[in-house]
């Protein structure tokens, strides 16, 4: 009962259930779906964002729209080019959240974007699924 009641909070359905029909006798399992990842500089959490700062919005926005997510406080470190092709490099706190069917990553863009403007970013490096991009937000026109 409680796992199907995960399963509805998660929006799992038990047909893109992988672990289905894997359940023993002293244990059961939930599919969470695929994993998206993404870095976000650890000095930038802190910066305001509304009545709260980056790191609680998108704590709770995770955990509203996904019912769950990881994250580390072991520091990585991502390097890229920037816009005028310098390298540039931060110490990040990396997130994990995962959902079932690539319909929801779009949503989590928007959100990511919206922080990215927040925090003076040029860009975010996700990886969803099997899929890796760099996520640059519009600029208002």
């Amino acid at each position: 009962m409680i796992r199907h009641l995960i399963k509805r909070l998660l929006g799992v359905s038990r047909t893109e259930d992988k672990w289905d029909g894997l359940d023993g006798p002293s244990y059961t399992l939930t599919n969470l779906g695929r994993p998206a990842v993404f870095l976000i500089p650890s000095h930038k959490l802190r910066t305001p964002m509304g009545e709260d700062t980056v790191e609680h919005y998108l704590h709770d926005y995770l955990m509203e729209h996904y019912g769950a997510f990881t994250t580390t406080t072991v520091p990585y470190f991502g390097f890229w080019r920037n816009g005028r092709g310098k390298v540039d490099y931060d110490e990040c706190r990396r997130y994990e959240v995962s959902f079932v069917g690539k319909e929801r990553i779009p949503e989590l863009l928007e959100v990511l974007a919206k922080i990215c403007e927040v925090i003076g970013e040029d860009c975010f490096y996700i990886k969803a699924g099997q899929y890796t991009s760099l996520m640059y937000p519009r600029k208002p026109s």
